[in-house]
């Protein structure tokens, strides 16, 4: 279902699917999703996001969306660290889901690694240019009942 949604951005390359022990992981990199140094999302980004985001509201999944960088450090005025930007990428996706494409908040959750789970070696260019990226991934059943929290807190 997931890679019939999104065959024309898998096709072009602008995202990766993985499988993952914790479900399906969709990938975006930042090259074309976000300008360097920053979280606002491109405007090509925003486009291929409510495709990914359309496709979301058939499945019942929840979703975390994290946030990756490489370990370049970074001093802007806005991120003082790599910590601070792919947490801001992270909660710039989760924004643009909840409205935008109107998928409810109580289905997602955001986190920033920023250079410390890479998917590739950072000795080399394109290595890092792959290690800037964020990942959509759609919890399997598993993962939820060992990390999610249950469905909110009662007094």
């Amino acid at each position: 279902l997931v890679e019939r949604a999104l065959a024309p951005e898998l096709a072009a390359g602008y995202l990766q699917l993985i499988e993952d022990p914790r479900g399906l992981v969709i990938e975006v990199p930042e090259a074309g999703a976000f300008p360097v140094g920053q979280a606002d999302l491109a405007p090509e980004a925003a486009a291929m996001l409510a495709r990914i985001g359309t496709m979301l509201t058939t499945v019942p999944n929840a979703v975390r969306i994290e946030g990756h960088s490489d370990p370049t450090p970074i001093r802007t005025p806005k991120y003082a660290s790599n910590w601070e930007l792919s947490t801001a990428r992270a909660t710039a996706v989760v924004e643009f889901l909840v409205t935008t494409v109107g998928l409810s908040p109580a289905r997602l959750s955001a986190a920033g690694y920023a250079e410390f789970k890479p998917r590739a070696g950072n000795d080399r260019p394109e290595g890092r240019a792959r290690n800037r990226r964020v990942d959509l991934i759609l919890l399997n059943d598993q993962t939820v009942r060992a990390e999610e929290p249950p469905g909110g807190v009662r007094p």
